[in-house]
């Protein structure tokens, strides 16, 4: 191997090395700059998870709160329901206590009606 073929070889060497090295940083640029991306699309998605779980918080609170409300709403409507209903079965027994007294006094008169005729 005579002196120009070792620098022909070693030129080719160094050049292949070069392209070698020149091909692995613009795939290493590639994924790099897909990283970047990808990263700020989880800082993204994470900023939005984030604000999803304080408005779910944010929901179940109210939720909770609305709950207690209609429930405590509707205890009061049941006990209005039973003072109501305890309202009329009291009329409605004043009421017949009433009627049998009319037909009661009804049947007396009609007695002593029967005793001044007779």
């Amino acid at each position: 191997m005579t002196r120009s073929e070792l620098m022909l070889i070693m030129a080719l060497a160094l050049f292949g090395a070069f392209c070698l090295g020149w091909l692995c940083r613009w795939i290493f640029g590639a994924m790099a700059r897909a990283g970047t991306n990808n990263v700020a699309t989880l800082h993204t998605m994470n900023t939005q998870i984030e604000q999803a779980e304080a408005a779910h918080s944010d929901l179940a609170a109210q939720l909770a709160e609305t709950d207690s409300r209609l429930t405590a709403r509707l205890r009061e409507k049941e006990a209005e329901l039973e003072a109501t209903m305890d309202g009329l079965r009291q009329a409605r027994q004043n009421a017949l206590d009433w009627q049998a007294a009319y037909q009661d006094l009804e049947a007396r008169q009609a007695a002593a009606g029967s005793e001044q005729q007779g």
